[in-house]
């Protein structure tokens, strides 16, 4: 089956290549997860079941559940080798459960806040300024990605980033600018190290969660003095931005407080 049709999952709409990207990235997706974190065995049982349930929906073989990464990039795999003769309602019903499974996982000590002090939406480099805009389930209303490569599905809807962390990088001699990672909002005023994959963000009516580390790629390279943009991978400390998935549209505005939380 070579599948060209949208798949559809919930207010989310994914071009084919979007869903064959979205799948393959699970093993990606689970790592960033489990970064740096310490998960509790009853959270672990439940990934196990997770797996199992996506191997059900694709019609793909269970692999040993001992160890949930290999097991997930078993899974994968074995989607990837059967996609063209999988359906897109099993492809949709397998991303269904993703964002289902990955917003359980984190739990902070205390809920936390920050305030929007940018927002940007343009294409190209650095984005332009925004007072206020439309946050829409594609992201902010205006934004557009020069690059479908890694970047512009729906679990990337929106690109945060932290305005103490730029203005430390600025100070040790970096030449950024807001915007000028490619960020649609910047948040001041909260530890950087709480915003990981799995988080829950509410900015007025729209809610949004944080689904994954945006890896820095050569086009923000001239930014950074030396051209080496690697400074923002989440491997190397909190200076990661991070990508959010949009649960519920709404205005958002310089100003705005955002609420930090999780549903565990």
């Amino acid at each position: 089956m070579n599948r060209r049709s949208p798949v559809t999952v919930g207010p989310h709409v994914y071009s084919a290549e979007d869903a064959r990207r979205t799948v393959a990235a699970l093993p990606q997706l689970w790592a960033h997860h489990l970064w740096d974190s310490s998960v509790g065995e009853g959270w672990m049982a439940g990934a196990r079941g997770f797996v199992a349930e996506v191997a059900s929906l694709a019609g793909a073989p269970l692999p040993p559940l001992d160890d949930v990464g290999p097991a997930i990039g078993a899974v994968a795999e074995s989607i990837a080798a059967r996609w063209d003769d999988t359906d897109d309602e099993r492809i949709g019903a397998v991303i269904a459960a993703m964002w289902r499974f990955f917003p359980t996982m984190r739990a902070l000590d205390v809920d936390r806040s920050a305030t929007v002090v940018g927002l940007h939406a343009s294409r190209g480099l650095p984005k332009a300024p925004l007072e206020r805009a439309e946050v829409e389930w594609t992201g902010l209303a205006g934004d557009v990605r020069r690059s479908r490569a890694l970047h512009g599905r729906p679990w990337q809807a929106l690109c945060l980033w932290s305005a103490d962390v730029l203005a430390s990088l600025t100070a040790a001699g970096h030449p950024l600018v807001p915007g000028g990672v490619g960020e649609n909002i910047l948040l001041a005023g909260v530890d950087w190290r709480a915003m990981r994959p799995g988080v829950h963000l509410r900015i007025g009516a729209v809610r949004a969660v944080v689904t994954a580390y945006t890896i820095p790629c050569t086009n923000i390279a001239p930014f950074f003095a030396g051209g080496d943009p690697s400074l923002l991978h989440h491997e190397k400390g909190d200076s990661s931005r991070v990508y959010a998935l949009v649960q519920r549209t709404g205005p958002v505005a310089v100003g705005d407080t955002v609420e930090i939380f999780t549903d565990r």
